[in-house]
């Protein structure tokens, strides 16, 4: 079989174009468990947010949930969230009556909640606010040194 030097560059063009569209996907793969990882982190965080004002039952979490684009979360993924949480002690259910329907399972915030609420939201404001030090220039890094030998 004769290579012409049209079908090198061919198969050389097909391979480079392969090889961009693969680190592109593990650049958009990579990037997208690196938001859901955050995410998830944030699920709590916001749920317990939710619950720190009123008891809500499942459904309710998620619509509110749903009003923020950031913590979109469909109903059935809510609730082994919700079980986690119970089993942690941050959360505890009741059962409530409904208006329409059967009884509804209401969640509330448990003291131990509120404690991981607070220190959460803390620990989120420490690193934000080390992440826009950084962003603004950075930490003196040389300790005042700037180079010099003393």
């Amino acid at each position: 079989m004769e290579l012409t030097l049209l079908s090198v560059m061919v198969y050389i063009i097909d391979i480079y174009i392969s090889l961009i569209y693969t680190v592109n996907m593990m650049k958009s793969n990579n990037e997208d468990k690196w938001l859901i990882q955050i995410r998830k982190g944030m699920f709590e965080l916001a749920i317990l947010s939710l619950l720190s004002h009123k008891p809500m039952y499942g459904y309710e979490i998620s619509m509110a949930l749903k009003h923020s684009t950031v913590f979109t979360i469909s109903e059935g993924a809510i609730y082994p969230i919700l079980r986690r949480m119970t089993e942690k002690e941050w959360i505890e259910f009741f059962w409530g009556e409904s208006n329409e329907g059967p009884r509804r399972k209401y969640y509330q915030i448990t003291e131990e909640g509120r404690v991981i609420l607070e220190y959460r939201i803390e620990k989120y404001k420490e690193m934000y606010a080390s992440l826009q030090t950084l962003r603004e220039g950075g930490l003196d890094t040389d300790h005042g040194q700037n180079g010099s030998i003393h």
